[in-house]
C-alpha cells in the first residue's frame, strides 16, 4: 500500500509541475494579455476622450503638439462624418439577446462607413447614414458576434429596427427542459462539452469528447472488438439513454460500438443530465441522458483535418475529416456537410499473437440543411451514412472462421431527421418530428476454426470447423420516431412555460444465427404523453414539475414517470439546484447483449425470463454552485453535487446453459432486488478570459446491489470505482501557440475475471491508474481568413493501463478494465477558411 501511495504522489507531482510551467508560459504574456483586455473594454472611453481632446486643440493648439498624429486622425474622421452627415438620415436601434432583453454596452460597427456606436443601458442607439444596404457588425461581451446585412431607407428611419446576438453556443442548453436556456440559469444541472473541449483535447469521435467530464467514464469492455459503454455516475451503459438532438433514435444494437462511430465533425457540444431522464425521453434513461447536438452554421467556413496515431507507440492509426458550411445572403438558408475516414491498425499487448485493440475501417458522411419559411418557421432537414468494418481476435489476414478467436462486424448505419418549428406568436411555439435510423450488421463471434484439415478431414476434425462456420449471423435494427412539442409562454407572477408533447417509438430486430439455429425478430413500441409546467418566480427562483405516461407493447399498464426541479439563486454568486427525477426500462430479448463475449469459443444467447419485470429507478440529486467574476477577465466556478439512484427489480444476466446445445451458452436475465448508486461530485473551474483556463472534477460513489453477484459473491457493481477524476489545463499564448494537458485518475475496482486462460471464475481489484495526456498546436492565420493549424500530442504519457490481459484462445475477451489506450502520439494538421 505504501508503495502505491507513493506512485499516485509522484503522478500527481508530476502533473503539478507541468500544470506549473503551462502557467508560466502564460503569465509571461498575462500583462500584455490584460492590456488588450482592458483595452477592449474601454474603447468607448478612448473614443470620448479623443473627442474632447480635438476640441481642446482648436482651443489651445501649442499646448497639444504631443498628440498632433492622433488628433489628426480624429479630425479626419470627424470630417468624413461631417461630409456624411449633411446627406445622411438618423437611424435608431435596439440589441436584444435571445430572450429578447436589452443589451448594454454592445459595439455597432459599420465597416463600409467606419462608423461605431455604443448602446445604451436601454439596449438602443443612434446611427447618421446615408441611404442604402450596409454590413452591420454587433460585439458584445458574453454574446456571440453577429454581423448582417441590414437595408437603411424610409422605412427603417420611422420605425427603427432591431438586432438580436445569440449566446455563445457552449453556453445554451436544452436537454434538462426540452427549451433553451443559459447554462448558468438552467434549473436542471446539466453539463456542456463544447466545441472548444472537443478542439482542445483533439477528439476524433463521440466516445473521446465524453473523457474528462465529471461523473463519466468511457470503458473498453472487450479486447476482441473493442465494445465501449459509458457510465454515468457508476451505472452500466444501458442505463444511459444517447439521444440524437434529443431523438432517441440511437437504439441498443447501435450503442454497442456507436461512440466510436458518431465523428466529431457531427458534434457541436454534448449535453449530459445524471439521473432519471424518462419524464422527457422514455426508457432507457434510468441512470441519465447524453444528447449530441448539431448546430446551424451562422457563416460560410470549410475546414479539413488529417491525424495519425502511432497506438502503443507501434500500430498505426490515420484519420481525415472535413466540414463545411455555407450561408446564403439573406440568411434564410444554410447547410452544413461533413465527412472522415478511419483507419486504426490492430495492437497486440503481449505479443501472444490476439489483439487488445481491434482492427478498425470507418466511413462516415452526411448533411444537414437549414430553412427559413414564412411567419417565423423553420424547416431542418438531416442525414448521415456510417459504415463501419470492425474485427478483433486472431489471424486477422485469414476468414473469421479460420481463426481461434474471431469477433467481426460490418456495419451500416443510415440516420437521419426532418423537423419543422414556428413561433406562432410571443407566446406560443412548437415543432414536429420525424427521425429515423436503420442498422444493418453482418457479424462473426465464434472460434474454434483454427483446425488443420486433413485430406480428406477426420470427422472431429470437420466437427470443430463447422462449429465455426456456425458463427455467422446478420441483424437488422430499423428505428422510427415522431414526436410533437408545443410551449405556451405567458406572464402570471413570473415567466411561465408550459410543454405539452406526444411521442411514437418503433424498434424492430431481426437478428439471424442459422447455425446457432437462432432467429429473433420482434418489434417494440412506444406512446407517450408529456406535460411540464417551468415558473420563473424572479431572477432568484424556477421551478419545474412535469410527468410523462408511457405505454410500452410489451407492459400491460402505464408507466408514470414525474419529476421535480427547484433552483434559488438567493445570492449572486451562490445557486442551488435540487432534483428528483424517475426513469424506467421496459423489458426486450436484446440490449447491448448483442454484444457476444466470447469465452472458449462459444456464443452467449441472452433470453428473458417469462416473469421479467420493467426496471424502475429514482433519483435524487442536489447542487450547490458558486460563481464568482472578479475584475479583469478572472472567473471562478465551483459546485458540490450530492447524488442518490435507487433502482427496483433490475435485470441481471445468469447462466442457464442447456448441455444439450452445442456451441452455445444459455443466459437468462431476470429481475433482483435493487441496486443503488449515491455519492457526490466536486468541480471546479478557473478561467482568464480565453487565454488560461483550469478545470478538475472528483467523484466520490457506492455503487451495490442488495442481492450478491450469483459467480463472485459480491454486491458492488463490478468495474465502478469509487473514486475517479480529472483534470485540465489550457494556455493560449499569443500569436495563436496553444497547449493543452488532460489528467484522468481511476481508481480501484472489482473487475470479473472468468475461468479459460485462468483454472476458475476469480474477482479482481485494479490497481490505480492516472491517464496523462498532452499536445500543443499553432495556428498560422494567413490571408482571407485562411489558416493552419499543426498539432502534435502524446496520450497516455505514463503508459498506465492494464498489465495482466489473458493469453490465447481461452481468454477472457471481457476481462479488460482501465484507460483505452496505452501511450501513444499523434501528430495532424487542420486548415480551414
Amino acid at each position: 500500500m505504501q508503495v502505491k501511495r507513493i506512485r499516485r504522489k509522484k503522478v500527481l507531482n508530476i502533473y503539478m509541475v507541468a500544470t506549473f510551467l503551462l502557467g508560466l508560459l502564460w503569465a509571461m504574456n498575462a500583462h500584455s494579455e490584460e492590456k488588450i483586455l482592458k483595452s477592449l473594454s474601454t474603447s468607448d472611453t478612448e473614443e470620448q476622450e479623443s473627442e474632447d481632446k480635438e476640441e481642446q486643440k482648436s482651443e489651445d493648439a501649442e499646448e497639444q503638439k504631443s498628440e498632433d498624429t492622433e488628433e489628426q486622425k480624429s479630425e479626419d474622421t470627424e470630417e468624413q462624418e461631417s461630409g456624411v452627415q449633411d446627406q445622411s438620415v438618423g437611424y435608431e436601434g435596439i440589441v436584444l439577446d435571445p430572450l429578447g432583453g436589452p443589451v448594454a454596452g454592445a459595439e455597432v460597427y459599420f465597416p463600409e462607413l467606419n462608423i461605431k456606436s455604443i448602446t445604451s443601458e436601454e439596449g438602443t442607439f443612434k446611427v447618421v447614414v446615408p441611404e442604402g444596404e450596409y454590413t452591420v457588425i454587433v460585439v458584445a461581451k458574453g454574446f456571440g458576434k453577429l454581423e448582417e446585412a441590414i437595408s437603411f431607407d424610409e422605412s427603417a428611419a420611422l420605425s427603427g429596427f432591431e438586432l438580436m446576438v445569440e449566446f455563445p453556443i457552449e453556453d445554451v442548453v436544452i436537454t434538462g427542459t426540452k427549451t433553451e436556456k443559459l447554462v448558468e440559469k438552467a434549473p436542471v444541472k446539466t453539463e456542456v462539452i463544447g466545441r472548444d473541449k472537443i478542439e482542445r483535447k483533439r477528439a476524433s469521435n463521440l466516445a473521446e469528447a465524453l473523457d474528462s467530464t465529471p461523473g463519466v467514464r468511457v470503458e473498453n469492455n472487450c479486447q476482441n472488438c473493442g465494445f465501449t459503454q459509458v457510465r454515468l455516475n457508476g451505472l452500466e451503459g444501458h442505463y444511459t439513454q444517447i439521444l440524437i438532438d434529443g431523438n432517441p433514435v440511437f437504439s441498443s444494437l447501435a450503442g454497442v460500438y456507436g461512440l466510436e462511430q458518431i465523428p466529431e465533425e457531427m458534434i457541436e457540444r454534448v449535453e449530459i443530465v445524471k439521473g432519471g431522464g424518462s419524464a422527457l425521453y422514455g426508457g432507457n434513461a434510468i441512470g441519465g441522458v447524453i444528447n449530441v447536438i448539431t448546430s446551424r452554421p451562422r457563416t460560410n467556413f470549410a475546414n479539413i483535418t488529417v491525424k495519425g496515431d502511432a497506438v502503443g507507440i507501434s500500430e498505426p492509426e490515420f484519420r481525415v475529416g472535413a466540414s463545411a458550411g455555407v450561408v446564403n445572403q439573406d440568411r434564410d438558408l444554410a447547410l452544413h456537410v461533413f465527412g472522415g475516414a478511419n483507419a486504426r491498425e490492430p495492437w497486440d499487448a503481449n505479443g501472444d499473437g490476439f489483439s487488445e485493440i481491434g482492427k478498425v475501417r470507418q466511413i462516415m458522411i452526411g448533411a444537414e440543411s437549414y430553412i427559413d419559411v414564412p411567419d417565423d418557421g423553420e424547416l431542418k432537414l438531416k442525414f448521415h451514412v456510417i459504415q463501419e468494418k470492425r474485427r478483433g481476435g486472431d489471424s486477422l489476414n485469414k476468414p473469421e472462421h479460420d481463426a481461434a478467436i474471431a469477433e467481426s462486424t460490418n456495419t451500416r448505419r443510415y440516420g437521419g431527421e426532418i423537423r419543422f418549428s414556428q413561433l406562432l406568436s410571443s407566446h406560443i411555439n412548437y415543432n414536429l418530428g420525424y427521425g429515423f435510423a436503420y442498422t444493418e450488421r453482418d457479424s462473426f463471434y465464434g472460434g474454434g476454426g483454427d483446425v488443420v484439415l486433413d485430406d480428406p478431414p477426420t470427422a472431429e476434425q470437420w466437427a470443430a470447423k463447422q462449429v465455426a462456420l456456425n458463427a455467422y449471423g446478420r441483424t437488422k435494427n430499423p428505428v422510427h420516431t415522431a414526436d410533437a412539442t408545443v410551449n405556451l409562454e405567458y406572464t402570471a407572477l413570473g415567466e411561465q412555460i408550459v410543454t405539452i408533447g406526444a411521442q411514437f417509438l418503433s424498434d424492430s430486430l431481426d437478428d439471424q444465427f442459422p447455425g446457432y439455429g437462432r432467429k429473433v425478430n420482434d418489434t417494440y413500441w412506444n406512446m407517450a404523453g408529456i406535460i411540464q409546467h417551468d415558473w420563473m418566480y424572479n431572477d432568484w427562483a424556477e421551478t419545474v414539475l412535469g410527468v410523462r405516461l408511457d405505454h410500452h407493447s410489451e407492459l400491460d399498464d402505464l408507466v408514470v414517470s414525474p419529476r421535480a426541479a427547484v433552483m434559488f439563486i438567493p445570492l449572486k454568486w451562490l445557486r442551488t439546484r435540487t432534483a428528483f427525477s424517475t426513469g424506467f426500462r421496459a423489458p426486450q430479448v436484446f440490449d447491448e447483449d448483442l454484444h457476444i463475449t466470447m469465452v472458449g469459443g462459444e456464443g452467449q444467447v441472452v433470453y428473458n425470463d417469462p416473469e421479467l419485470k420493467p426496471e424502475r429507478s429514482y433519483s435524487l440529486a442536489q447542487q450547490l454552485e458558486f460563481n464568482f467574476a472578479l475584475k479583469s477577465a478572472w472567473e471562478i466556478k465551483t459546485s458540490i453535487n450530492g447524488f442518490w439512484t435507487n433502482i427496483s427489480d433490475a435485470f441481471v444476466v445468469e447462466e442457464n446453459d442447456n448441455p444439450e446445445t452445442v456451441g452455445e451458452i444459455e443466459m437468462l436475465r431476470r429481475n433482483r432486488a435493487t441496486t443503488t448508486v449515491y455519492g457526490a461530485e466536486l468541480e471546479a473551474a478557473i478561467t482568464y478570459g480565453k487565454f488560461w483556463g483550469f478545470t478538475g472534477g472528483w467523484t466520490l460513489e457506492k455503487a451495490l446491489n442488495s442481492e450478491a453477484d450469483e459467480d463472485f459473491g459480491s454486491k458492488r457493481i463490478l468495474k465502478t470505482p469509487r473514486a475517479y477524476g480529472y483534470a485540465e489545463t489550457f494556455v493560449n499564448v499569443m500569436n495563436g501557440l496553444s497547449f493543452n494537458t488532460l489528467l484522468d485518475i481511476t481508481g480501484p475496482m472489482k473487475v470479473p475475471h472468468y475461468a479459460g486462460y485462468i483454472d476458475s471464475n476469480r474477482l479482481e481489484t485494479s490497481p490505480w491508474f492516472a491517464d496523462w495526456s498532452a499536445n500543443v498546436s499553432y495556428k498560422f492565420d494567413l490571408k482571407n481568413d485562411r489558416y493552419v493549424t499543426p498539432f502534435i500530442g502524446i496520450k497516455n504519457i505514463l503508459d498506465s493501463r492494464q498489465k495482466d490481459y489473458d493469453l490465447g484462445a481461452d481468454r477472457d475477451a471481457g476481462y479488460i478494465y482501465g484507460p483505452r489506450q496505452p501511450r501513444s502520439i499523434f501528430i495532424g494538421i487542420k486548415g480551414g477558411i
